[in-house]
Order: structure tokens, then sequence, then C-alpha cells
């Protein structure tokens, strides 16, 4: 008899790894566990072994656990972005396509190029109905009419729930991207369709903290240039007064209250970098809209001061009867250098001359601004996070973003290795900051937003950041995907919750010797190994499991 030629090959790995085209895998995976209230994820590799594309394929689940399994494809792009000064830990240097963005695996299935590996993310969710135990699953790939490869993978649910997280978490919605890639007018009945489905995966992604555009952000815009106009309070002026209107704001605060969202983070009353002029402001002047702060308003100007001290008194009255206030952020200026210390003073005095109580945030790295008591709640970039953590900080966050690229810095660069953007999550409880940052979560335009992007096909806002930093979603016809950076992100932050359950039945002062003896010592020391962290995240499982039973 004819033994019958393997038309495909197909392995389980983890997550942590990135399934790249004409890579070989080295490291298989066959088994997991995971908590209740926890997204699990792994991925199905396969690799087509004959000479046409198989177009269409399908995955079939047998297993107790089949109907809380959701497969998503993973489709490739650009990696060839990279900084020019990195270090070792990049994925191969060469220009290559890399996976990222996930679609649902609807009507087109699953289609495989000749002689190339691509993967299948598979997320695990279950509710507490189901009992903790091993559950070994099979997956069939079925394809041409027969099953053409299986595999197995054996999930283990631990029989403890996965708490809530204590950290507060934001990525910066870019508002005027969304209109502009789904052609809606800002804050209509259509825009909140879709900004819906945007709040829904930056939810699942573990974000509960908003950027709110109380204003058009002054944010990654061109001196003297301007950005669509996203402006949620109505404004009128009549001479030297002004008049206004919340109620798009507070409809905005309560659909993203009914999303899951927590805590908002006010716009920034005064331009990036500096804080030397206004943001946009748009206003009814004699029944006409017409633009009265900008560029070339000084951000101590009389006439912008004055409108402050009109508007700033009846937006926190708002935020009081909506019942935010305790849950609302000022920020001031987008990373300000110790050369805008006097600048930064003055508005800062302006602002809590007025907000009182309430906290003022910015991404700032330069201690000096904290040591002068200008800032509320610091957010420095984790390479400069040694600059604050002896200070006793009530609430310290910290961010990353396009820099830097070199000292092993966690980030979210499409060319770094996915335990690269995971790690942050165990740094965080390490260093017990309350919060964490990140300037790009759908930031489709060129640098200086001088122009709009692909965000499919260019990745690196036109040259100056490194692949991916600006988005981690992507835009479709009727929504927003999310992506493999998003979800091993999550997966970080779901370590982090993990780390504080145990937490509770060890003690800070043992998890933190557990997670010290791994190997971690702040933001740039770790094992850099996928595997090894896996062994590490299943310990703690192990852990958990062992205080419950």
């Amino acid at each position: 008899m004819e033994e019958k030629t393997q038309k495909f090959e197909m392995v389980t790995v983890s997550s942590l790894e990135k399934v790249l085209p004409f890579a070989d895998i080295e490291n298989t995976e066959t088994s997991g566990s995971f908590l209740y209230g926890e997204r699990y994820n792994f991925q199905i590799a396969l690799k087509n072994l004959e000479e046409t594309c198989s177009m269409g394929g399908q995955i079939k689940v047998v297993g107790e656990l089949a109907p809380y399994i959701t497969f998503r494809r993973a489709d490739l792009v650009p990696g060839i972005a990279r900084p020019i000064a990195q270090d070792d830990y990049y994925l191969p240097k060469e220009a290559q396509l890399i996976p990222d963005p996930l679609f649902d695996l609807d009507q087109i299935g699953f289609s495989s190029p000749y002689k190339q590996w691509r993967s299948l993310w598979v997320s695990v969710c279950v509710p507490e109905t189901v009992k903790p135990g091993v559950y070994p699953t099979r997956f069939e790939y079925f394809y041409a009419g027969e099953t053409q490869a299986v595999v197995t993978y054996d999930l283990e649910v631990i029989g403890a729930k996965l708490p809530e997280t204590d950290l507060k978490l934001t990525n910066w919605m870019h508002y005027d991207c969304i209109c502009q890639k789904h052609g809606v007018k800002p804050f209509s009945k259509s825009f909140y369709k879709i900004f819906g489905k945007y709040l829904d995966v930056y939810v699942e992604s573990g974000f509960n903290m908003l950027l709110t555009p109380m204003f058009t952000p002054p944010l990654d815009t061109k001196v003297g240039g301007e950005r669509l106009t996203v402006q949620l309070i109505d404004v009128v002026k009549d001479g030297g007064r002004y008049a206004f209107n919340f109620d798009k704001l507070k409809f905005f605060i309560q659909f993203a209250l009914q999303k899951g969202v927590r805590y908002f983070e006010l716009s920034h009353l005064f331009t990036q970098w500096g804080g030397k002029a206004c943001p946009k402001i748009l206003a009814s002047v004699n029944g006409k809209q017409k633009r009265i702060f900008g560029w070339d308003n000084a951000s101590d100007s009389k006439e912008y001061q004055e409108f402050l001290l009109s508007f700033l008194p009846e937006l926190v009255k708002v935020l009081k009867e909506e019942g935010v206030q305790e849950k609302c952020y000022f920020h001031l200026t987008d990373e300000p250098s110790e050369a805008h210390l006097e600048v930064y003073e003055k508005c800062r005095k302006l602002v809590k001359g007025i907000i009182g109580d309430m906290p003022t945030m910015d991404a700032i790295s330069e201690y000096a601004f904290y040591e002068k008591g200008l800032i509320d709640v610091p957010v420095p970039i984790i390479s400069s996070y040694h600059n604050f953590e002896k200070a006793n900080i009530k609430e310290l966050f910290v961010y990353n973003c396009c820099f830097p690229t070199t000292g092993y810095y966690s980030g979210r660069f499409i060319m770094f290795p996915s335990q690269r953007t995971r790690i942050l999550g165990i740094q965080m409880y390490q260093s017990g900051v309350q919060g964490y940052l990140h300037w790009g979560y759908n930031f489709y335009r060129s640098w200086l937003s001088i122009e709009e992007i692909n965000p499919f096909l260019t990745n690196d806002s036109c040259g100056p950041y490194p692949a991916g930093d600006g988005f981690i979603v992507y835009p479709v016809k009727n929504g927003v995907i999310s992506s493999i950076r998003a979800e091993v992100e999550n997966d970080g932050f779901q370590d982090y919750r993990a780390l504080k359950l145990l937490e509770k039945y060890l003690g800070r002062e043992q998890v933190m010797k557990i997670v010290a003896d791994w190997g971690v010592e702040g933001y740039d020391k770790y094992p850099r190994s996928a595997i090894e962290h896996r062994k590490f995240r299943e310990t703690i499982n192990a852990l958990i499991k062992k205080q419950i039973s």
C-alpha cells in the first residue's frame, strides 16, 4: 500500500513566538494553564508542503473547552523600519514580513502559501462554571474535503479568579484617525458606532483609562499645522465672555463608562514639548465657527488665562455632576524638558489655582519637575524610572515609546520579540508603579501628522519611528482588529494580575523575592527568553494552585 504523502506540517507554539514565514520553528508548546477571568493565548503554526497555495482551510476543535475557544489568523506586515541604534534582542535583522494584525476566521478561512509558515492565534477564556482540571483538546486542519493535520494541546483551568487590575492603563486614542479612516463626523451617531468597537478592543486589551478630547489634543502636530478638529466642548464667545455646552462631553463620558473605561485623562491644555502655545479651540463667534486659540496664542497670554478662568470651574462642576471627579487627571503639556521648567510652572500655577486637588499628570522624565512640586503624577519613560523610584511618590506611572531602542527596555515595536513586550507587566509589579501610558493606540498619521498613512503598509510614521510604535490596532471596513502586540502586552498585564493574586496568599515580600530570583531587576534586566517567561508564569500558576488546594 502506497504511503500517503504529508501535505501539511502543523505544530502548537507559545503566544510569545512570532511565526516568521521562512524561519524554522524551534520551540513548540503542547500545554498551558490559566485562571478564571484570563484570556489565555497560544498559536497553531501551519506549513503547506504542497506546490500550491491552500485556500479556505478551516480548524475543527474537539474537546470540552471547544465552545470557549476562538481563532484569528495572523497576517503579515512589513518589518523593515529599524532604529539606527539597537541591541541584540530584536528579531532577525534582515528586512522581512512579520505577523501582527489578527483577522477573524470568517468565510475566508485560513490560507497557506507553499512552503511558508502561517499561524492561527488561539484564545481561550472560560466561565467559572467550567470545573478546574486538565482538558486535552484536539485541533484538526480541514482542507479539500478531509482532515490534513492534527495537533493536541492540554489546557489546564486553575480554580482561582484573576483579580481586576489596580493599575491605571492608558493608550492614547486618536479620534481624528478614527474619523478619517472610517469617513465619519466626530462624535456623530456613526462615529459612536465605530468608536464603540475601538473601545471594545481597547478594554479587552487591558486598558481602563481614556484620553478625552475636550479640545483637539495638541499632540504630534507640526508647529503651525492643524489636525482634524475633535472637540467635545461647544464654546460661544461674545466679546470677552464665554459660554460652554458640555452635552457632548457628558455623553462621551457615560458611553465610555458603559464600555468599561474607569478613568479619564483630560486632553492637554497647552501644546506638546514645552507648553508654549495653546491647543486649537473653536468657538461660535457671531454665529460662525472660528478658531479662537492655537499656535499663534502664547500659553501665558492674558486672553487664554481669562478663557481658562472661565472654562475650568464649569468643567470641574460638570465632572462632579457626572460622578467622575475622582477618576479624572489633567494634562498640561506632553514631554517637556528641563528647559521648559519656567513655562511649565506658569501653566501649572494657573491650572492648579482653579482645579484645586484634582491631579495633573504628564509624560515627564526630568526629576526636577517633581522635585519643584510642579507635577502630581509624574510619568517618566521607563529608562528614567530610576530617577523617581526612591522618592516615595504617592502615584507614579511609567511610559515607553519610540525610545529607547537599546538597553533591552520593553516596547511594542513590530521587530521586537514578543517577550520583550510582555515583560513590562512583571516589571511594573516589581517597581510598584500605579499606571502605564503609551502614546499610540491608533495613530494612523505620519510624523507630526502631515499626512495620512495606511498602517498595513506604512508602520513607521513615514520614517522616524520604529515600525509599529504608533499603533497596536488596525482599521478595517466596519471597525477595528487587534494585533499580536496588543495581545502579548495584555498577557503582560495579566501576569501582573496573577502576581497580585499570589501576593494575597504569600505576601508582597515573598512574591518580590520570587520575581527577583527569576532575574528581574528594574526595567532593563530580565531573562530574555520566551521559554523562560512561560516557565515563570507556569510556576506562578502552580503556586496559586497550591494555595487553593
